[in-house]
């Protein structure tokens, strides 16, 4: 019963429609991301009024992909200009910024795209998770 769920909603997620809303929020969020003090939280409150004439599926596609588009473009101004446009973009800077004045910004840049998709296969659903549950601590 659970795998069948799974295939079902991987169906109605690869959709055309859907995967035109998905592109189109990832494109918005990194822009949205790119302009200083305005941030995922920021864009999904600009855009919700658009998805209410969307079916719910799609607008929860277009709010998500909009919020890690936003996650992305804070990041692409730490790294190339260092200047974090969010304050969990500050991290980015110290090791980004460097990379990218030594002509790596792109490899920088992939290496922040990609790592929360891992995390997200990964499970892990914040980077403190593995702290909290050190041996030492469960006694």
């Amino acid at each position: 019963m659970g795998v069948e769920n799974l295939f079902h909603g991987f169906q109605i997620a690869v959709t055309p429609f859907n995967l035109v809303v998905a592109v189109l929020g990832i494109t918005l969020g990194t822009i949205i991301g790119v302009l200083p003090g305005l941030g995922g939280a920021n864009g999904v409150a600009i855009l919700l009024p658009l998805t209410f004439t969307m079916p719910p599926t799609s607008a929860i596609i277009l709010l998500t992909s909009l919020y890690w588009g936003a996650l992305f473009g804070g990041a692409i101004t730490s790294v190339l200009f260092n200047i974090p446009g969010e304050p969990w973009s500050v991290a980015t800077t110290f090791d980004g910024y460097p990379l990218a004045r030594q002509g790596q910004g792109g490899q920088a840049l992939t290496a922040i795209r990609s790592s929360p998709w891992c995390r997200s296969c990964s499970g892990s659903s914040s980077p403190r998770s593995a702290s909290t549950s050190s041996p030492a601590s469960s006694g």
